[in-house]
């Protein structure tokens, strides 16, 4: 091979695994072929035969209506995407490997036909998955076939690798990404404030109520660089050694404390949950994987809120009867069913029917159970 092929076949790797992190691998990738070899056109070709938004054309250096031609060439039989689909994965391939195919279909008479021509290509199918394939093809002149074949091939040949894995690397970001949203979503549905914190007290998710919390300014706050922190310096110290118990415990994995509020309202509680895995993705710039010790939920349930409940909602949320949701409410609000029957003159053997029909619609075992239901109900009705 001549000198300048020989300088054109280096790969820069870094650019393109950098690329994997920040969600541009297709670009940076054609960007680089199409720097290695001036007045070519590089297209990255997606198929999905199994779904039609799948199936996708990007390039660099082709029309501006080459990703609309792109959508006439789809599902014409024996044309240019199907031959690609007899190519092994990770070989490079040429256009007398795919025949006629190659230039008879409509991207193809549309790149050959342009002024400079484009009628050979050199390609290489990075992944095939079920009904999706990716591919990489350069489309170049007849004239510079002898110049750019050889010197292409060996540059997809040596580039394969590390895009194969910047793909692998892509596809884990992107779930990364989205479990992080999900992740997110599902703590916002929670009725009370919620934050997540390392073994250090960084928070590195907290829901929307929580964002609230630390607004009122009230029993906790976020120092600059992330800790959380309790306002009651007392308090405060109990937190951090909550967290060193829950995390040196091979047993013990919950706990719970209060916190002091403002003066006359009643203090907060704080529930801290040590999580399962020790180690989390960062989703900074690198990614970085870190492990520096088990993880923590904290819940946050301020209990100035008034826990009150309607008989409208207990009857559309479990279907009770007025007198069913007057026990309800009642035990809600502390009486027990000795003092339902003095206050009500009635026998705490009726009560105690009642009790079990209320029980039944609410599929709880105990009267705690119970208590502990409609609790969680009155919180989210509170908030909601």
């Amino acid at each position: 091979m001549h000198s300048n092929g020989l300088k054109r076949s280096a790969v820069a790797a870094d650019p393109i695994y950098s690329a994997a992190f920040d969600g541009d691998l297709y670009q940076e990738a054609m960007a680089m072929i199409a720097q290695a070899f001036p007045g070519v056109v590089v297209l990255v070709v997606g198929q999905d035969s199994g779904r039609l938004a799948g199936n996708f054309l990007l390039h660099r250096g082709g029309p501006a209506d080459l990703a609309r031609t792109f959508l006439t060439e789809i599902g014409l039989p024996g044309g240019w995407l199907p031959s690609q689909w007899q190519q092994d994965i990770a070989h490079v391939y040429h256009d007398h490997d795919l025949g006629s195919a190659a230039v008879a279909g409509p991207v193809g008479r549309l790149l050959a036909g342009r002024e400079t021509g484009a009628d050979c290509l050199t390609g290489v199918i990075l992944n095939r998955v079920g009904t999706r394939q990716l591919a990489v093809e350069v489309r170049y002149p007849r004239h510079r076939e002898g110049e750019l074949r050889g010197a292409i091939r060996d540059y997809l040949q040596a580039a394969v690798r590390h895009l194969t894995y910047a793909l692998r690397i892509a596809g884990l970001r992107r779930r990364v990404v989205e479990m992080d949203h999900l992740m997110t979503s599902v703590l916002d549905l929670l009725p009370f404030a919620a934050f997540l914190i390392d073994a250090d007290r960084h928070v590195f998710r907290m829901n929307a109520r929580a964002g609230a919390l630390l607004g009122e300014q009230s029993g906790l706050a976020m120092a600059p660089d992330g800790v959380l922190q309790i306002t009651d310096p007392g308090a405060d110290a109990g937190f951090v050694d909550l967290l060193g118990a829950l995390r040196n415990s091979p047993k013990q994995r919950f706990g719970i404390m209060s916190v002091p509020t403002s003066p006359g309202h009643p203090s907060d509680i704080l529930s801290v949950l040590r999580l399962n895995g020790a180690s989390y993705v960062d989703l900074g710039p690198l990614g970085a994987v870190a492990d520096v010790g088990p993880r923590f939920a904290v819940l946050c349930e301020n209990f100035a809120i008034p826990l009150e409940l309607s008989p409208d909602v207990l009857w559309r949320v479990f279907g009770l009867s007025s007198k069913e949701a007057d026990l309800a409410l009642s035990l809600l609000a502390g009486e027990s069913i000795g003092d339902l029957a003095v206050r009500r003159k009635m026998s705490k053997e009726t009560l105690r029917n009642q009790l079990a029909a209320v029980m039944r619609k609410t599929e709880t075992a105990r009267q705690q159970d119970l208590v502990a239901l409609l609790t969680r109900l009155a919180t989210v009705n509170a908030v909601a």
